[in-house]
């Protein structure tokens, strides 16, 4: 492997933890004010409000989840692009 498909592969590796860490704080986010305002309306209507554990901790499992399907396709994009760009020209 030469050293520049070893920083092409690098470069890809950086760009999806990145777009990692954005979709998993954006959706951890969203979570977030999802979970507090299902606790608003539970705590008005009189019903127990749910724990941290129980109701917030599968939310940010669910975005753990979707972002992890992001980054392992811009790594994939990115391995296989960068395979199809390293191949020897056929002239």
């Amino acid at each position: 492997m030469t050293k520049q498909v070893r920083w092409a592969l690098a470069l890809w590796t950086v760009l999806a933890v990145v777009v990692f860490n954005v979709t998993f704080d954006w959706q951890t986010r969203l979570a977030g004010l999802e979970f507090a305002g299902a606790q608003r309306h539970r705590h008005a209507a009189g019903q127990p409000v749910l724990t941290v554990n129980d109701g917030f901790r599968p939310m940010v499992r669910s975005a753990a989840l979707q972002s992890s399907v992001w980054l392992g396709l811009i790594l994939g994009v990115g391995a296989l692009a960068t395979a199809v760009a390293a191949r020897p020209s056929k002239t």
